[in-house]
């Protein structure tokens, strides 16, 4: 491929779209933790307000300052986060990782979308802000100890 069809491939209107879900910030007023991750590579950053019953997110709250690839890695998370176990989450995103590593993998169902990222699979200046999303769940639910 050249540089420019790489690119296309990196920002495809399918990672614009899952992008385009959150822009708009949806805090939760009264989260039982807020995290707050950035990436120092590029500089990318999100918060996420965090409600779990035990070992389960139940409610996602969110502020995005992320690069398109970030966000959209945020929006899948914010849609797929929600009454799902942390330890599925956090697979999903060990998953993901071994995708941008050039593993093939295949994504449990809920998380397929994540699929739109093997684009970036050559760009790793980009990696930092697609996990994004992973490592502030992890470090939500270690700070809690959320049992």
């Amino acid at each position: 491929m050249t540089a420019d069809a790489d690119l296309a491939a990196l920002y495809q209107d399918r990672v614009r779209h899952w992008a385009a879900r959150v822009r708009n910030d949806r805090r939760l007023s009264h989260p039982a933790i807020t995290v707050t991750k950035s990436s120092p590579l590029c500089g990318s950053a999100l918060t996420f307000d965090v409600r779990a019953d035990g070992r389960t997110l139940v409610e996602l709250g969110y502020r995005v300052r992320a690069c398109t690839l970030g966000m959209a890695a945020a929006a899948v998370v914010v849609a797929n986060g929600p009454g799902t176990p942390v330890a599925d989450i956090l697979f999903a995103g060990q998953m993901l990782r071994r995708l941008l590593a050039g593993d093939d993998v295949h994504f449990p169902a809920s998380w397929n979308a994540l699929e739109m990222f093997v684009a970036a699979q050559g760009f790793q200046s980009r990696h930092g802000s697609i996990l994004l999303p992973f490592e502030a769940i992890s470090d939500a639910f270690d700070e809690t100890g959320f049992s």
